[in-house]
């Protein structure tokens, strides 16, 4: 199972524990009784704005032209399944290479001073170990009701390797994407469970970023 979780995007484990202690899914405002799913949402929409931002900077660099950028409208109103946060870091990132770089942005040389960009941001986004418990309910629910591995073993080996994938790929997920991921896994089957969860995750982490068709 750990190979299948690094090819859903969860590959490397995150250095050191740097689990945050707030919950991403619901921002809490302290001092008013603001919903805080509003606030979620409002969050959201700013880190989706820097990200636009990026994409926007990107598209005036690599044509060389002042004009409105033509995704402007799709991007600004676009929803992912990131967390805000995971946006505005890769974002800024991204920035500040862009700005940095010289030449043309849509060459594999800016793609190199990017790519640590996304990594960066998964490391950053690490969430407790509590926080994964129900996704690690559900596959090891579904693993000991097929026979598969009991209880306690699929969370022992959860534990020793593949949590700390769990926590980078849920981490970097807001509320719409945790509760696709929880929906996906209460409908795994029996037979290679590990294959199913990645199927699940998939998705949701290449989805993660807007880009332009």
């Amino acid at each position: 199972m750990g190979a299948a979780f690094a090819a859903a995007g969860c590959g490397a484990a995150p250095k050191g524990n740097r689990a945050r202690s707030a919950d991403p899914n619901i921002v809490r405002v302290a001092g008013t009784t603001e919903d805080p799913a509003i606030v979620e949402a409002a969050d959201e929409r700013a880190a989706q704005q820097i990200w636009c931002e990026y994409l926007e900077a990107l598209y005036h660099r690599a044509t060389g032209e002042s004009d409105r950028w033509p995704s402007r409208d799709e991007c600004f109103g676009a929803k992912t399944m990131a967390s805000p946060e995971m946006l505005r870091r890769t974002a800024s990132c991204s920035r500040a290479a862009l700005d940095k770089f010289d030449g043309d942005p849509f060459t594999s040389a800016y793609a190199a001073e990017v790519s640590r960009c996304g990594s960066s941001a998964l490391d950053a986004v690490v969430v407790k170990v509590e926080e994964i418990t129900p996704y690690v309910a559900a596959i090891c629910g579904r693993m000991a009701r097929c026979g598969e591995a009991t209880y306690d073993e699929c969370r022992g080996e959860l534990g020793n390797g593949l949590a700390p994938h769990l926590e980078r790929a849920v981490g970097a997920m807001n509320r719409r994407g945790r509760m696709a991921f929880e929906g996906c896994l209460k409908n795994l089957s029996c037979g290679d469970v590990g294959s199913q969860v990645v199927s699940c995750l998939e998705p949701i982490m290449e989805g993660l970023l807007w880009l332009p068709g």
